[in-house]
């Protein structure tokens, strides 16, 4: 494996969204820094290129498992979804084309009927610069995701109440198209500044059991999720550095939710000398997040107001030069304010995945 391979592949990418945009993912913001060092390694690089360019793959196989309890810290019965999941980034020695592939599919405890896939394929084009001397770079990654889940059948009271108009929603499908630019530029060897948006414009299909009286209704429309952050990484030394960022998240998930979030995301990475990284983060509420929850006429029936600060950590541990382990563990203590009231619950996160590179 070349040199500019190894400098992409100690450590995997992955795609960063919160667990509030889609529930079964994981951040793969925190590897941008290596994805830049390789591209800073490629502008210094001035030999010629090979005719024959080596493809590389990273593989990865892992679970995740979301876990939600009371404030009493009691089980909350099918509220714990496991995802075991696999996909590779493929990419050619010295290319600025990055491709990526994803299979998930979701399981949640006492629910056998419930049924959920989504597997997603893209690509992210890197376009280096120079500014009075100073380097950077721009990003576009634009892909496709196929996400649906489904119960085969909704035991309900009521619905067999004649008297009954509500919704009970038993499906959804969503075909949706990502779009996300990014931007770094390397001010010195000690700070550089990022900024990073994501466009998710999302074609749902929901499945209702019974809506407005009716079996059998499906709702259509388009929706769209946008999770932007900027912000800055400080570096200290070889082994030392400081990510802080500000984020915003944007849903307007048509006939179901409209929510917005501000935090503060900050990520301390420290590598041993093992090559063992460690990197504890947090994701703190800056401003109590508001959510507008609709019905299949895509009318408010509830309003809360949430604080879904979230504390963590990612760790990267190389067993040899080609095979690796990852995990991410948060906790999130939500708290949430509606009808005057406030009420709390607990949330934990985790999960494991292996790694290795062809």
């Amino acid at each position: 494996m070349k040199t500019t391979a190894k400098l992409v592949l100690c450590s995997s990418f992955f795609f960063a969204w919160t667990a509030n945009a889609d529930e079964f993912e994981i951040d793969y913001d925190q590897e941008i820094l290596k994805l830049n060092q390789h591209i800073q390694q490629l502008e210094k690089n001035n030999k010629e290129k090979s005719q024959q360019q080596t493809w590389n793959i990273e593989a990865y196989l892992g679970t995740e498992q979301e876990i939600d309890s009371d404030d009493n810290w009691k089980f909350l019965q099918g509220s714990m979804a496991t995802s075991p999941y696999a996909g590779a980034w493929i990419y050619q020695d010295d290319s600025l084309w990055l491709y990526d592939v994803q299979f998930l599919k979701t399981y949640i405890d006492n629910s056998q009927e419930y049924d959920r896939t989504r597997w997603q394929a893209g690509v992210t084009r890197t376009f280096p610069f120079t500014i009075n001397g100073k380097s950077g770079n721009t990003k576009l990654r634009v892909g496709y995701r196929n996400d649906n889940w489904h119960f085969a059948s909704i035991n309900t009271p009521a619905l067999a109440a004649p008297e009954y108009k509500g919704d009970i929603r038993k499906g959804e499908e969503r075909h949706e198209i990502w779009i996300r630019p990014q931007a770094l530029y390397h001010y010195s060897d000690s700070l550089s500044f990022n900024v990073s948006l994501s466009f998710r414009l999302i074609d749902r299909k929901l499945d209702y059991a019974r809506a407005q009286g009716e079996y059998g209704v499906y709702k259509r429309d388009w929706s769209q999720i946008n999770e932007h952050f900027a912000g800055a990484n400080i570096t200290f030394n070889s082994k030392n550095s400081l990510w802080l960022n500000y984020l915003f998240i944007d849903e307007q998930l048509v006939n179901t939710l409209y929510n917005k979030e501000h935090f503060l995301w900050a990520t301390y990475r420290y590598k041993f000398d093992d090559g063992f990284l460690l990197m504890p983060y947090t994701r703190l509420a800056l401003t109590r997040g508001t959510q507008s929850f609709r019905n299949s006429n895509n009318e408010e029936f509830t309003y809360k107001e949430k604080d879904r600060s979230r504390f963590g950590f990612q760790s990267i541990y190389p067993f040899t030069q080609k095979t690796s382990i990852f995990t991410d563990v948060y906790y999130r203590p939500e708290r949430t304010w509606a009808n005057g009231e406030r009420t709390s619950n607990n949330f934990w996160f985790w999960a494991l995945e292996l790694r290795h590179n062809f």
